[in-house]
């Protein structure tokens, strides 16, 4: 195994035993990838495997053309859709798919089709407003393309009724981003629930901050 194979996958298994103590997930719900340094290859949880058992040899390999090359199980459902990620976007290393409360409850308000800044964290961790992709059936094409259609230049989307994605270069970076979406989703129900509005920020704050936000991401 190359060392960059063995860097991907203890990538996923922090990835995974960190989704889990944060409580973003229960069962086997879920799943986090992790492109391989150097090579056209990403890995990726397997499907319906609880996480607390999950070693190295259960983790799944493929390639971007959708082969599997290495793996004794079946690869996550959503393997599609971190496949097209991915392929949108280059600069994307690593995916969080979490199952997390406050995420999937904002996700599942009706007329809402954003989850829009609300303090100097979102615009800084995320870069923007938080997209809802619109609901698809899990593990379908059509939730793969309605993910990558959405996500745009931000570090982290919702699902419909769903969940949420967190992406990044490292898998620190993609479970910071899924930590920002968590607490940006619980202060927006929050504000919801109290009848209030969001105040917006100014926008001169606004663009310079969504300026740095990119450049930190590696996209500027």
């Amino acid at each position: 195994m190359s060392k960059a194979m063995q860097q991907a996958k203890e990538q996923v298994l922090w990835g995974c035993h960190t989704m889990c103590s944060r409580g973003y997930v229960l069962g086997t719900a879920g799943n986090i990838s992790a492109r391989v340094e150097g090579e056209d290859l990403f890995v990726i949880t397997p499907t319906s495997f609880p996480y607390e058992d999950m070693c190295d040899a259960d983790l799944v390999v493929a390639n971007m053309k959708g082969d599997i090359v290495e793996g004794k199980r079946r690869p996550s459902v959503e393997f599609t859709m971190h496949r097209s990620i991915m392929l949108k976007r280059p600069d994307v290393r690593c995916i969080v798919h979490t199952h997390s409360k406050f995420a999937t409850a904002a996700s599942a308000i009706f007329g809402v089709n954003a989850i829009p800044i609300i303090d100097i964290e979102t615009i800084t961790y995320i870069g923007g407003d938080v997209p809802i992709a619109p609901f698809a059936p899990p593990g379908s094409k059509e939730l793969a393309v309605n993910v990558a259609n959405s996500i745009g230049d931000v570090a982290g989307i919702l699902m419909e009724a769903h969940g949420a994605l967190g992406v990044g270069r490292t898998m620190k970076e993609a479970m910071i981003a899924s930590d920002n979406i968590e607490r940006t989703c619980e202060m927006f129900l929050a504000i919801k629930a109290c009848g209030g509005e969001i105040k917006p920020l100014p926008e001169d704050f606004l663009r310079v901050s969504k300026e740095h936000s990119l450049k930190k991401r590696g996209l500027l």
